[in-house]
């Protein structure tokens, strides 16, 4: 359920110069941002007032953002920081992080890894922004299988998180997809298929079936199974486990479970609300775990996402 509210929310919004540094104390940036949105009833103005005051006091003093507060913007937090303030009705007005997002890009339209192009690119689009050079050609160049071959990268949480990225740069770009890379992409989600209805590039995990399910969705394609997987996920404590019986679980887990239960049209698990609000940190922002760890910008965003998709 939405409604219709206006927050008064001092320390956040400090236009041209006056953005909050790397280190600065809020409390020395005295400007109020007016705010009126819509807005979700998962979010309540103290938590929507921390969470923006957390992602503004991590704005670099170069635009861009940096969960560490240093003057080390990068595009992947960068993109957690616009993405969550999306959600929250709270984008800013934000020259500089503009520009800084425009130089990711080369003269040629390429960028230099496609996590640089996916993030700067959808950051871009949360601005209201287009690239300066065309990126189709550059687009269009990039494999769809990772270069492993057919295992998952030790970083990487998901081994169709590539195609999963690439088909969403062109949904973003509002490009469709030539059929030999619609057929690539759905090759990979039928190769990750298992009989247990969950997807993985090894044993099957709820974040790949996610990845399975939100490609065949975005490409208007019937998902064959999921339900029966994300049965076997549920946990009464956690909400969503990656895999059947393996705990603890993390926020993009539970992430995962909300979105797969969102795309099947099944009502989430009870407890993930509770999961996800215990991951809350003092400073505003989300960790990963119950269980202690910092907040960073990508765990603030996981459950800034969640909690909307659960109202």
């Amino acid at each position: 359920m939405r409604g219709t509210a206006t927050l008064i929310l001092p320390h956040v919004k400090i236009l041209s110069d006056q953005w909050l540094h790397a280190g600065d104390d809020v409390r020395l940036h005295p400007p109020t941002w007016l705010m009126t949105s819509a807005y979700s009833l998962m979010f309540n103005e103290e938590i929507t007032r921390s969470c923006i005051e957390y992602i503004a006091a991590r704005r670099c003093q170069d635009g861009g953002y940096c969960f560490y507060r240093l003057n080390e913007p990068n595009p992947a937090d960068t993109y957690f920081a616009l993405d969550a303030l999306r959600i929250l009705g709270a984008v800013p007005e934000d020259p500089p992080t503009a520009t800084w997002l425009l130089e990711r890009q080369g003269e040629d339209g390429r960028y230099h890894s496609l996590e640089c192009g996916y993030y700067a690119l959808s950051s871009l689009a949360v601005l209201g922004l287009k690239p300066t050079h065309d990126p189709c050609l550059w687009l269009s160049s990039i494999p769809l299988s990772t270069p492993s071959g057919g295992t998952r990268a030790v970083e990487s949480t998901s081994l169709l998180a590539r195609p999963c990225h690439v088909l969403k740069l062109y949904r973003t770009l509002r490009i469709r997809p030539r059929p030999a890379v619609r057929t690539a992409i759905l090759d990979a989600v039928r190769a990750c298929r298992h009989q247990d209805g969950g997807y993985g590039g090894g044993a099957s995990t709820l974040v790949e079936t996610y990845h399975a399910l939100a490609i065949s969705a975005a490409l208007e394609v019937p998902s064959l199974g999921g339900r029966a997987f994300l049965t076997r996920c549920l946990h009464p404590t956690y909400g969503y486990v990656n895999l059947p019986g393996v705990v603890p679980a993390y926020l993009e887990h539970v992430a995962a479970g909300v979105g797969v239960a969102r795309l099947l049209g099944v009502p989430p698990a009870e407890s993930a609300e509770t999961f996800v609000r215990q991951c809350r940190r003092e400073n505003g922002g989300f960790g990963r775990s119950v269980f202690g760890g910092t907040a960073t910008l990508e765990q603030t965003w996981y459950a800034v996402r969640t909690l909307d998709a659960l109202d």
